[in-house]
């Protein structure tokens, strides 16, 4: 066996501790890897059997699965390369002396560089298999757990989705050449950094810590709130800081990861609330028509195709839906394209002036609002009417509109000064004209959140009959799914459609909610596996480092002793190093988590309007979990060194 072989099995020996952290490092990320490949393999196999000889989606789907597995391993190995380099760079640093020596009998750079290196093959011989292993345990979990989540998206969205376990030989040599080449390229960073320092600098152990007093210095006020062991603790980690840097960018990390997870889970409980907002109704049908147009160069219409359905007709509909039992019905209908009113400047409010003034054309010219027509069906159209104290058959004014900002925001406002006015409207299909009189009005608050659904524009007005483009039966009902066979038939009996121009549909919101829900979970199952394997790759290197590095100080723990420090003192000093520590971590990785988290609302927010809160519950949990690894893995490390003789330490005996 060559000696730089020996060399390196004994140094793994030697330092079981670490040599198990990096070992549970290399697994990890290994397994990860593993895992991640064998995704990839399953869900190249169900989108060929679901799309099957359709080459075009076929490889847009698979440009996107391989595009995101590409993401995922590359973070992966720059993880991994992180932490892994660290512990080899911690295992040259403590034997710079060591190879010193050997220089100085003849040992050459690549003989060093080859030590270091053999201790990375010998990991990966171990710590490899069995990354392997773990991650096909993991890939077998995984596609168990989304094939329970597919198969309610299946029933809801009448796919047949599934994916299965595939064992990948491909898949399996491919993550071993990647963790073996990961590892590799950890060894060799420090390797060969070691073998270029000088023999005399690495006999003297001055290849790794450099200290200069101007720069060991330690704050006055952590000497005024910690004393005597807070400066200790302060000049500690100055004199250590690449050690510890790699345990704040593990720590740092985490924490930006599970602010971002934990985030992300909550804007997606939002979005399900979203989905219907305000409404209670646990199933929708509807009557929609394509508004099909073709307009001259002079702004004429050459053609239009379009279905409508009358108010009445929507009526005795709304009456057939009520005879399910223990079922309550809102009917809206709409038409938010054909019309827009003549709106004078005087009849506006302050604020919507603002907002509209730099649209007005030349003072004299007049402005055409788009305006939205709704009715709803007699019942609730009677109760409107006895809110706004007017008859029935009265048009009604929803004077208040949420205005949302181009650059982003809203504002909830009164648009109009209303006085009972009469609008000049116009079609704009057909040019007609014709006079519409607000006899009343109502606040958002008033209105049933089943209405404002579909009130789309500033100016919308409530009336009694209307040719509607789209008409909507809420439902709230004990039997959703009973509910939807029943509506289905009774629209396709009452309403008739024209092919590629309306149609007629029934929807079981419940059944759309749990859908959304259970993809927003199954996006959270690998989200969160994702992150907590990351996450367990950086407790490693933070458990190893802290580890190693309080008892390569045993000589200077013991000397303090010596010197009258107690041991209460003793552990004072590594608290206050832990707290250090972690609160550099979080300064860094909570305003970046905070960061990320409002960059994720921004894109989830553009098709649902919601309001970002500072994720308050992840950002404690991080802090309780920061504070908690380095002060446990500190103190245990430093319980090992409590028992040690003080002459036999500085020594050098133990």
């Amino acid at each position: 066996m060559k000696l730089t072989r020996k060399l390196a099995k004994s140094q793994l020996k030697t330092n079981k501790s670490r040599t198990f952290w990096t070992l549970a490092g290399i697994a990890l990320s290994t397994a990860m890897i593993t895992a991640v490949f064998g995704f990839a393999a399953s869900g190249d196999a169900m989108f060929k059997e679901y799309i099957g000889d359709n080459e075009f989606y076929l490889n847009e789907y698979l440009t996107m699965l391989y595009g995101i597995s590409t993401v995922f391993i590359s973070i992966i190995i720059i993880a991994s390369v992180i932490v892994v380099s660290n512990s080899f760079r911690v295992s040259a640093g403590e034997r710079i002396s060591q190879f010193g020596i050997l220089k100085s009998v003849g040992a050459t750079r690549r003989q060093i560089t080859e030590t270091i290196m053999h201790e990375g093959i010998l990991l990966c011989a171990i710590g490899v298999p069995a990354g392997i292993a773990l991650g096909l345990l993991v890939n077998v979990a995984g596609t168990h757990i989304v094939g329970y989540y597919l198969t309610s998206l299946n029933a809801t969205m009448n796919t047949t989705l599934e994916l299965n376990f595939v064992f990948s030989w491909q898949a399996i040599i491919l993550s071993a050449v990647c963790s073996f080449a990961t590892v590799c390229l950890s060894a060799w960073l420090p390797a060969h950094k070691a073998a270029k320092i000088p023999a005399i600098d690495a006999i003297r152990g001055a290849g790794e810590v450099k200290i200069e007093a101007k720069k060991v210095r330690s704050s006055w006020l952590v000497k005024k709130l910690f004393g005597f062991e807070g400066t200790l603790a302060s000049k500690s980690l100055k004199r250590s800081r690449r050690n510890f840097r790699a345990t704040v960018v593990s720590l740092t990390v985490s924490v930006i990861l599970f602010i971002l997870v934990g985030t992300f889970g909550f804007m997606m409980r939002s979005l399900t609330t979203v989905f219907f907002p305000g409404v209670e109704a646990n199933a929708v049908a509807e009557f929609y028509t394509s508004n099909h147009v073709s307009w001259s160069d002079e702004g004429e219409v050459i053609e239009r195709r379009y279905t409508s359905l009358e108010s009445d007709a929507a009526n005795e509909i709304t009456q057939k839906l009520r005879e399910f039992p223990d079922t309550e019905i809102i009917g809206v209908g709409n038409d938010i394209h054909s019309f827009r009113a003549a709106v004078p400047e005087e009849m506006l409010t302050p604020k919507m002036y603002e907002l509209l003034s730099p649209h007005f054309p030349p003072e004299g010219a007049q402005e055409f609002q788009s305006a939205t027509l709704l009715v709803t069906d007699d019942e609730t159209y009677a109760k409107l009417c006895g809110l706004a104290g007017v008859p029935v058959g009265s048009n009604i004014l929803i004077n208040q509109h949420t205005w949302y900002y181009p650059e982003g925001g809203r504002t909830v406002l009164v648009p109009l000064v209303f006085d009972n006015q009469t609008l000049q409207f116009q079609n704009r299909y057909n040019n007609e004209e014709f006079e519409l009189t607000l006899d009343g009005e109502l606040t958002i608050g008033e209105i049933p959140s089943e209405i404002l659904l579909y009130a789309g524009n500033m100016l919308s007005i409530i009336v009694p009959q209307l040719e509607t483009l789209a008409y909507r039966w809420l439902a709230t009902t004990e039997d959703a799914y009973g509910f939807t066979d029943y509506a289905n038939t009774v629209l396709k009996d009452s309403v008739v459609t024209e092919e590629h121009v309306s149609r007629v549909s029934v929807m079981n919101i419940d059944e759309h909610v749990g859908a959304n829900r259970d993809l927003g979970r199954l996006i959270m199952v690998f989200i969160y596996g994702f992150i907590i394997m990351l996450t367990l790759i950086g407790l490693t290197n933070v458990i190893s480092t802290i580890s190693t590095n309080v008892r390569s100080r045993s000589r200077e723990f013991a000397i303090l002793r010596s010197v009258g420090m107690t041991q209460r003192g003793l552990s004072h000093m590594l608290n206050l190093e832990s707290i250090l520590c972690s609160v550099k971590s979080l300064l860094i990785g909570v305003p970046l988590g905070i960061a990320g988290a409002y960059l994720i609302y921004t894109y989830l927010s553009a098709p649902a309007e919601f309001s970002f809160n500072l994720p308050w519950v992840p950002i404690i949990q991080c802090m309780l979990g920061v504070f908690a690894v380095t002060w446990v893995t500190m103190r245990y490390s430093a319980s090992r060194l409590r028992n040690k003789n003080i002459v036999e330490t500085i020594r050098g005996m133990e």
